[in-house]
């Protein structure tokens, strides 16, 4: 242990402390999927005791195996959604199929045109949760649901061709929208957890990709959280003026993305701050710390600067083996200690590593 670590808190995580951290927005999402499939069911079952449900024994037992299904799907979401870095495939083919399939069974085609609305809150979740692909994917097979419940519609005889029309123009409008909101979406996204000046993530977007991290590293891997501050930056601002300081925090954390895998995560967490996350073995720790401050100065540079660095590593085995509340002040802690261990070596003068060995 550093010593003189456990006299005062870091000023870089004082206000964080805190003793239940929030759920990280995964988990929230893959709970609100738990929730949202049976009541999914809860509909099917409504419709299906309706006068305009399945109108033989087989597209009953169909349709109530479909619904019976939505108990097993929602109860694997609530148990691994914290996992869950993106919507498996496999959800949703099984959620188009199914509520495809409820459809097909229904006697009153117009309804079935109507209830294809449901459409739209799949391809909200997929927009949040996967590829802009399976988006388009996704997209297709509903487009081509509904022109063909739109035909059959049609062809009952109950309704005119125009009233049919403009039902599957607005269903298709209706579930189709998401793709054009899904840009917006995400680029609303990423300026939450965007820094402004530097590009890189900003603290709440290094809360999130740290734990992506972690879910997505091997069993028997480490994850290296390293601090950084620039020494005497302060002067860099009297000095030179705020926009030659703006100008080696650009600099400053180019070097550092360069410097560490491209898996890795790096954030401005502070002014003139930065703290990364970099998956290795516990024993690389000291030398990709030694690599992230070899690369904060070059002869060339405009403006010289030096920089402490702290490090403090976390098991995955470990981490993943805690509650969602546990692995979050795992995370904390490992802030604190990386803090903890950069203070120890600015107070030594700067331009040093130290490694929080405990």
């Amino acid at each position: 242990m550093l010593d003189g670590t456990r006299r005062w808190i870091p000023r870089t995580f004082r206000l964080r402390a805190r003793t239940a951290p929030a759920d990280r927005l995964e988990r929230r999402v893959g709970l609100g999927i738990a929730v949202l499939v049976p009541v999914f069911a809860v509909i099917g079952a409504v419709v299906m005791l309706s006068d305009e449900g399945p109108s033989s024994d087989l597209r009953r037992i169909l349709c109530g195996a479909v619904l019976l299904s939505t108990l097993p799907v929602g109860a694997w979401w609530w148990v691994h959604g914290r996992e869950v870095v993106r919507m498996p495939g496999w959800f949703v083919l099984y959620a188009d199929l199914g509520v495809a399939t409820v459809l097909f069974t229904l006697a009153e085609r117009g309804l079935a045109l109507y209830a294809t609305v449901l459409f739209a809150v799949i391809g909200i979740y997929i927009a949040y949760f996967s590829s802009t692909k399976v988006l388009r994917l996704h997209s297709l097979f509903v487009s081509a649901v509904i022109v063909v419940l739109a035909i059959g519609t049609y062809i009952e005889g109950v309704h005119d061709a125009a009233s049919v029309v403009a039902q599957a123009l607005v269903a298709l409008v209706v579930v189709n929208s998401v793709i054009v909101f899904r840009a917006v979406i995400k680029a609303q996204l990423e300026l939450a957890v965007t820094d402004s000046l530097t590009g890189l993530l900003n603290r709440r977007g290094f809360e999130v990709r740290i734990e992506r991290l972690l879910i997505e590293s091997g069993d028997g891997d480490d994850v290296a959280v390293f601090v950084v501050d620039l020494d005497r930056f302060k002067s860099v601002n009297d000095s030179r003026g705020h926009a030659a300081g703006d100008r080696v925090l650009r600099s400053t954390a180019h070097r550092l993305e360069a410097v560490v895998p491209d898996e890795s995560c790096v954030a401005r967490t502070g002014g003139e701050e930065f703290t990364a996350a970099v998956r290795l073995t516990r024993s690389q720790a000291p030398e990709v710390a030694g690599r992230i401050l070899e690369s904060l100065h070059e002869p060339a540079d405009e403006v010289s600067v030096t920089g402490s660095v702290g490090a403090a590593v976390v098991s995955v085995d470990r981490w993943k083996s805690l509650q969602p509340q546990d692995a979050s002040a795992m995370i904390h802690s490992a802030l604190l200690k990386a803090d903890a261990a950069m203070y120890e070596a600015k107070r030594s003068g700067g331009n040093q590593v130290r490694v929080f060995d405990k």
